[in-house]
């Protein structure tokens, strides 16, 4: 079973649950309404309000606009974290980016008005220098979950080692810059782009990966194909 599929079957206490479902609605009402009125023209009392919540919940799950903002971020990347450790995966890490990438999104593909809404909240983060600090340091956490990651894959020390760090800065920002391509020209479909550029990155590294047992066996038979 999927690292995902158990955290939705975790039966938490009322009080969690009901936290958690206050976090969501404040998290979607922000998105609705950052995508369609704008980051700077909402207000936090109206992000409260149409999430059916006094604007003092609000700050308590979120001290800031720039919080909220990237709500969706941090969550993604905790459900990343718990992913990417668990004891019981069995795939390379190339594997499992690659195949996180494609959840995510294809998420945001299925959602409705998902690409439009995706589009313009990356182009309001852009203009927000508070946003764009917050992100910058969600990407710099996905780096180190990479690289500690692919050091185990590739057996080496990433105190020492420099090669598991530069593949994760490599894997995460072209995947930011396929995002942002995206995002500002268009034109192209975004699920096989960022595909494409996981593959090229493990194209290039995967003869790294060393056989132990089940986990890098088809890595390294795919890299003497």
């Amino acid at each position: 079973m999927s690292a995902k599929a158990e955290a939705v079957q975790i039966q938490y206490p009322l009080r969690e649950r009901r936290k958690r479902r206050t976090r969501a609605a404040l998290i979607e009402a922000a998105v609705d309404l950052f995508s369609t009125k704008g980051y700077d023209d909402t207000t936090l009392e109206e992000v409260a309000d149409q999430a059916g919540l006094h604007v003092q919940t609000l700050y308590r799950h979120f001290p800031s606009k720039p919080e909220l903002a990237v709500a969706v971020d941090r969550q993604q990347i905790e459900e990343f974290r718990v992913a990417i450790e668990d004891p019981d995966r069995s795939d390379t890490t190339f594997e499992f980016w690659r195949e996180r990438i494609i959840l995510v999104t294809s998420g945001l593909k299925n959602e409705t008005d998902g690409y439009q809404r995706f589009r313009a909240l990356v182009l309001q983060q852009n203009r927000s220098p508070s946003i764009a600090l917050r992100l910058h340091t969600v990407n710099d956490e996905y780096e180190d979950l990479l690289t500690a990651s692919l050091a185990k894959d590739f057996r080496m020390d990433p105190a020492v080692d420099r090669l598991p760090r530069l593949v994760a800065c490599m894997l995460v920002a072209g995947n930011r810059h396929a995002y942002q391509r995206w995002a500002h020209e268009g034109g192209f479909d975004l699920i096989e782009e960022v595909v494409a550029v996981a593959d090229e990155v493990a194209e290039l590294f995967r003869g790294y990966v060393v056989a132990t047992g089940g986990l890098a066996d088809r890595s390294a038979s795919a890299a003497g194909a």
